[in-house]
């Protein structure tokens, strides 16, 4: 039983040492409170409207709100477990996470976005559950996607934990990206710059946490 709690948790934050251990929680609050500026930025006005004419073709599809609603149950899943098992993931997790965050702030502060949406009239419970995302999330900070950036930074850091781990987490991701777009809640350009944004935070945390991996 020792070894096998050493084999799970000793890279985790009881097993690599006190400052190892200061340095997450910083990030652990770190990431809490930059999380929390996205309601402060979430208004108009908007200077930036990208929708295009393939955006206006793709339909509204219920079923994705599922994906869609899943990722921060997925971040908070993921952060948790990497902190208790793989600290260094996590740090470079958690940086790249913050660095997606401040710059898509910077977008929205100087370049703020707008999303035209539907009216969706269906009584269906998959229909209410994207009014009730409509009703809680204003139709602003767009570009790029935080739901592109955030999921596919998760899924590129499962994939340092275990590849196959990574292969369903990447799976699962091309899902929440593809809900973006398919409850109206961004357009492909913004989904386009999402993931552009992901690759170049967790190329840059991983060169700071992972670079003696």
């Amino acid at each position: 039983m020792k070894k096998i709690m050493k084999k799970l948790f000793g890279e985790g934050i009881f097993g690599t040492g006190w400052k190892n251990a200061i340095i997450s929680l910083v990030l652990v609050v770190a990431v809490y409170l930059t999380s929390q500026i996205y309601a402060v930025l979430n208004h108009g006005p908007a200077v930036l409207n990208l929708k295009t004419a393939l955006d206006a073709a793709l339909p509204v599809i219920p079923i994705f709100i599922i994906p869609y609603d899943s990722l921060q149950p997925i971040i908070y899943f993921t952060l948790i477990v990497l902190l208790l098992t793989r600290t260094r993931i996590f740090q470079s997790a958690s940086l790249a996470l913050i660095i997606a965050w401040f710059v898509s702030y910077g977008f929205y502060f100087f370049l703020q976005s707008e999303v035209v949406r539907p009216v969706l009239t269906g009584t269906d419970a998959l229909t209410r559950m994207i009014r009730d995302v409509y009703a809680g999330d204003n139709p602003y900070n767009d570009f790029p996607s935080l739901h592109t950036s955030l999921s596919t930074i998760i899924a590129l850091h499962w994939f340092r934990v275990d590849r196959r781990l990574g292969i369903v987490v990447a799976i699962w991701t091309a899902l929440i990206v593809a809900s973006t777009v398919l409850i109206k809640q961004h357009y492909l350009a913004d989904v386009v710059s999402g993931l552009l944004l992901a690759f170049g935070a967790a190329w840059l945390s991983a060169r700071i946490f992972l670079k003696k991996s």
